[in-house]
């Protein structure tokens, strides 16, 4: 039995814009940033509008007064939560990193130089810790009562990754 042969019909083109990035009408209404995820290479975009970190950066709230060093602050905070992700702390890779039955020798070079940062900023931040990630990693509200744990902690920051401590 020999089948019809269908006619093909024009289909209705859709406007699919890039898969992995924001719409036009999203970056129109949101600041965003475009930046590494991990390290194969994929990129992702985030949003500065909704992150807290950054609404304290933008305000000069990290530093009242001297935007320099509110800037220093900020680039110190950043650069733990880049640290914190490519060493995979983040909620999506926590449990490859937790495996019993893995190695080291499983992990990339920079993969083990980004966890050893962050294991060096926890003995660094002392008590400041929990302000410090809460606010620069997940971009949490920590309120006006801990803003000044949050400056302490971040000097200490800025402090390590320019080799002073």
């Amino acid at each position: 039995m020999k089948k019809r042969a269908r006619t093909s019909k024009p289909r209705a083109k859709r406007d699919v814009g890039v898969a992995d990035g924001p719409t036009p009408e999203w970056r129109q209404h949101h600041d965003a940033v475009v930046e590494d995820r991990d390290i194969k290479g994929t990129r992702g975009v985030r949003a500065l509008s909704q992150n807290a970190f950054d609404r304290y950066y933008r305000r000069t709230e990290l530093a009242p007064g001297n935007r320099q060093l509110n800037a220093a602050r900020y680039r110190a905070g950043e650069r733990l939560r880049d640290d914190w992700e490519r060493a995979g702390l983040d909620t999506r890779a926590r449990q490859s990193f937790e495996r019993k039955d893995g190695s080291a020798e499983e992990f990339s070079v920079a993969r083990l130089d980004a966890w050893n940062r962050v294991r060096s900023a926890m003995l660094v931040l002392g008590a400041t810790r929990n302000v410090v990630v809460n606010a620069a990693v997940y971009g949490d509200r920590i309120g006006k009562a801990k803003i000044e744990m949050l400056r302490v902690g971040l000097d200490a920051l800025v402090d390590m990754y320019a080799g002073r401590k």
